[in-house]
């Protein structure tokens, strides 16, 4: 499937599911705020919660470079937040 076909089939299933998905000013281009690759940064981000080895994290995401995986993970509030409590 390309990539075109693939990014309908997306937008369509979050339309189904009642996700919107404003657009933004990119580069003077109206894009959508949420794209397939939004899905990776969301599961990598929630498995930062999850003790486990980032080998099996990695291999979850199909990646090998823990780099990647600290590439994916959101930084936010909460999570922040609970560092810092736990100090």
């Amino acid at each position: 499937m390309g990539i075109k076909k693939y990014r309908a089939l997306f937008y369509q299933v979050l339309d189904d599911c009642g996700v919107e998905n404003p657009t933004e000013l990119v580069d003077g281009v109206n894009r959508k705020k949420y794209t397939p690759h939004s899905c990776r940064h969301t599961f990598a981000t929630l498995m930062k919660r999850v003790e486990a080895p980032d080998k099996d994290k990695l291999e979850l995401m199909g990646h090998t470079s823990t780099e990647m995986l600290r590439h994916y993970q959101d930084v936010n509030f909460e999570d922040l937040r609970r560092i810092t409590d736990a100090l």
